[in-house]
């Protein structure tokens, strides 16, 4: 299985044109916009392979860093679709708290790449363990220079970061964590199965991770959208109890 720059282009241009149609046919503004961001990453990796494995080239690093900067801000998008499943009324109530985490999710996420003293970088860190058997660092988006490199079928993006396993795993709080502790565990599991774990099935390169993940996100959001399966990702209650009444929504769109 190999990608390519061309692939890219297309499904950017199919994600791109699906929101522009779901949108002008009234599916959810949520829903819509999250595509259209996670279409936008793959338009930035189709022109990234224009100068994948040119480490000197600053278009190449120019790249590297808007990938990571888009994944920065993923989790706002990721929690607008997950609060898009809960209740409008719970939705309304939680939805500044919600996004004042996700800002500072992004804050500490972007602060991982800055070149403090006390820093200690993420190839500098042994953590004795990793499920990818061919890694060759610890953490996804890790590496001595800003780079996008040629993975096992994909991009491999690598940056010197902080290696503390916190800001490491900010992303994963946000993104994960954050919708499970309002509700939304339906929508948690679907984007687990459809995104990190069958981004770890087919490939075994933690710095291609992350660019696979985002690739099948717009897959995710697509059958989202227009097949049955956003009628199964609805909940009512909390982990099974019911929530007052002032809190139900009267209907989902």
């Amino acid at each position: 299985m190999c990608w390519s720059g061309e692939a890219s282009a297309v499904l950017a241009v199919t994600g791109l044109a699906s929101t522009a149609y779901f949108y002008r046919k009234g599916e959810s503004g949520v829903l819509c916009a999250a595509l259209a961001y996670f279409s936008l990453m793959e338009l930035l990796q189709a022109y990234t392979y224009t100068v994948i494995d040119q480490c000197a080239d600053p278009r190449n690093q120019i790249a590297t860093f808007l990938g990571y900067m888009h994944i920065a801000f993923q989790p706002f998008f990721v929690n607008a679709v997950a609060m898009h499943f809960i209740p409008d009324s719970l939705r309304r109530r939680i939805a500044p708290a919600v996004y004042t985490l996700c800002a500072a999710a992004a804050v500490v996420f972007m602060m991982r790449i800055y070149p403090f003293d006390w820093m200690t970088y993420c190839f500098d860190r042994d953590y004795n363990m990793t499920f990818f058997t061919s890694a060759k660092y610890t953490m996804p988006f890790c590496g001595k220079e800003i780079c996008s490199t040629s993975g096992a079928w994909h991009i491999a993006w690598a940056i010197p970061a902080n290696g503390n396993v916190f800001m490491g795993n900010v992303y994963g709080y946000a993104a994960f964590v954050l919708p499970l502790l309002y509700g939304s565990w339906k929508m948690v599991v679907y984007h687990f199965i459809s995104g990190p774990l069958l981004a770890y099935m087919t490939t075994d390169d933690m710095n291609e991770w992350a660019a696979v993940w985002c690739l099948y996100s717009i897959g995710l959001l697509l059958l989202m959208i227009k097949t049955p399966i956003r009628q199964y990702l609805y909940v009512n209650s909390w982990y099974g109890l019911p929530l007052p009444k002032f809190l139900r929504a009267s209907s989902h769109t």
